[in-house]
């Protein structure tokens, strides 16, 4: 599946597999939600319906807002190739066992309705705290929803301290991604990394990337 970023494609042979469930992990302002904003609308373009999930965001007409402000957005897709859904109102529902059950249970709905060929999941890892024991188990059903629709799963999250990324989430990923903002010589640049990507002979290693209007371009060998 095209991802819809210059230069990624080329790193993964063409595209993520299809089913997979991928890792986009960096810190604060290393491009996430950029790049996951460009793969949901390059399946648009085709055609293709697209769900974004947010675990804890914010007013979502202010999250179209932001990603109107990219050259490759259309305002028509929002509502229709392109759907957000808000899921933090579900935890506040009884016992863990409960909220794990009505978020796994909107997840499954609102992927039946849409019938969609590309997710985007933000914040994933947030719910760990809500859901404390139950989380791996959700974790576990999550995959296997995901894997059973056959879509493509982009997984957002934040780097944490003294890791990478969420390790209970990377045990289920098909695919990690890494982006990085490091100070070199006084100045700062941002960073790709493919850590791993399951069927394909992928390019190892840091690749530069700049983000404008036009969105995330990466220069692979650079």
């Amino acid at each position: 599946m095209p991802t819809g970023v210059a230069g990624l494609d080329n790193m993964i042979e063409g595209g993520f597999p299809i089913p997979s469930i991928i890792l986009l992990a960096g810190d604060t302002g290393t491009g996430k939600t950029t790049l996951c904003t460009q793969f949901l609308f390059k399946g648009a373009e085709s055609g293709e319906r697209g769900l974004c999930f947010l675990t804890f965001g914010g007013p979502l007409d202010m999250l179209q807002d932001f990603a109107s402000s990219y050259d490759f957005v259309k305002r028509e897709f929002f509502g229709a190739e392109v759907c957000y859904v808000e899921l933090g109102g579900l935890l506040e529902e009884g016992s863990e066992e409960r909220r794990s059950q009505a978020v796994f249970e909107e997840f499954e709905r609102q992927i039946n309705k849409s019938n969609p060929t590309r997710i985007v999941i933000e914040g994933l890892s947030m719910l760990e705290d809500a859901l404390k024991e139950d989380y791996w188990r959700f974790l576990v059903k999550l995959s296997h929803l995901l894997k059973a629709k056959r879509v493509v799963a982009l997984l957002a999250e934040d780097s944490l301290p003294g890791s990478l990324y969420p390790p209970r989430i990377a045990e289920l990923a098909d695919g990690i991604i890494l982006l990085k903002n490091e100070e070199i010589n006084l100045t700062r640049r941002r960073y790709i990394e493919v850590l791993k990507m399951c069927g394909t002979s992928h390019h190892l290693g840091k690749h530069a990337l700049d983000i404008s209007a036009r969105g995330i371009i990466i220069y692979p060998g650079l």
